[in-house]
């Protein structure tokens, strides 16, 4: 691997390129090799490792945006109901169907019928490519999820979302295999620290992270793919847009394996929150928080793991509490949400 990046780095510093992608993100790897695929000559860098911010710390799920209809944003659910559908077809093996059971407690903000019918216009919206959903009665939901407390319930409804057979980041590994693949090149732990557009050509320099010197490169264009960086980005080299960036911190806790069934248990937590138990192999995968947070390098806190434990013992049937102990790992990922300034 080392002798892979330092031929990256004598490559990218040799000759000028066509495009650096500063990021190796999820958006950064997938741009980076349709680039390279088109003939271009990239480099693709990041700070830290591949995918190892955001694109290693969701839910490991790949939706349609279900949750966007209670909103009305019928034309976002449309088109990503779509972009779902292109990647269970393009990578069948790696993204599949996978069943959702949703519990619908007494007294719920929307009516259990209401949310069947907005499940089957999620169905409808794409394009039936899944199974189709289902009413459920409490009766139902005891008998093939037994494990879910159904005391509070009036019923609930499964439908069909999709998931990474094998987890986020190597998903996003894979498109930086196919940048290295088509002759072009990706580097870890490199950070842009300074871009300075001159004669029509980006100069850029470098901090190599693992030699501790710098690198100059040229580029014809320059992809800012920083995730929750990209606005310090931007402000670094004085690129302005009317767009910011905020945060919303996903935090999940994992713990031993508690269900058995293979679908994705949803619930509605305490505040309202959409809140999910994920099937990872021998474990279970608890969460998502889903708060505002004003700072891209946030971590659990204690608030958010005693929330996680808290409702998971309160919506489950188990033979003893979940506590602090039965935390294998915890997940936080930062999701930077595009806003207007202003």
């Amino acid at each position: 691997m080392n002798q892979l990046r330092s031929t990256c780095i004598e490559s990218a510093r040799s000759e000028i390129q066509d495009c650096l992608v500063v990021g190796a993100g999820i958006n950064g790897a997938v741009a980076a090799a349709a680039l390279a695929g088109k003939g271009a000559k990239v480099t693709v860098i990041d700070r830290g490792d591949f995918a190892s911010l955001t694109s290693q710390e969701s839910s490991n799920l790949a939706w349609g945006g279900i949750k966007y209809l209670e909103n009305f944003e019928f034309g976002l659910v449309w088109k990503l109901c779509k972009s779902r559908n292109e990647l269970m077809a393009a990578y069948p093996t790696q993204i599949q169907e996978i069943r959702f059971f949703t519990s619908i407690a007494h007294g719920f903000r929307k009516p259990r019928l209401l949310i069947y019918l907005g499940t089957l216009l999620y169905w409808w919206m794409g394009r039936g490519r899944t199974k189709a959903p289902r009413l459920l009665s409490p009766a139902v939901i005891e008998n093939e999820a037994p494990m879910v407390n159904t005391e509070p319930l009036v019923g609930g409804i499964e439908y069909s979302d999709c998931y990474f057979v094998e987890n986020d980041t190597r998903f996003a590994f894979g498109f930086i295999r196919k940048v290295l693949q088509k002759g072009s090149n990706a580097v870890n732990y490199m950070e842009l620290i300074e871009a300075e557009w001159r004669n029509g050509l980006w100069d850029c320099t470098l901090r190599d992270h693992v030699s501790d010197t710098t690198v100059a490169l040229k580029a014809k264009t320059l992809v800012n793919a920083a995730g929750p960086y990209a606005d310090r980005i931007n402000a670094m080299h004085g690129i302005d847009c009317p767009f910011k960036h905020v945060f919303s911190k996903g935090a999940h806790i994992i713990v031993p394996q508690i269900t058995k069934t293979r679908h994705v248990l949803t619930f509605f937590a305490s505040d309202g929150r959409l809140f999910f138990m994920i099937p990872m192999g021998k474990q279970t995968c608890i969460g998502t928080t889903d708060t505002r947070v004003d700072s891209a390098a946030a971590e659990p806190t204690d608030d958010d793991v005693a929330f996680l434990l808290e409702n998971a013992n309160a919506l489950l049937k188990l033979d003893k509490p979940l506590t602090r102990k039965d935390v294998i790992a915890q997940r936080c990922g930062v999701r930077p949400l595009v806003v207007k300034k202003g």
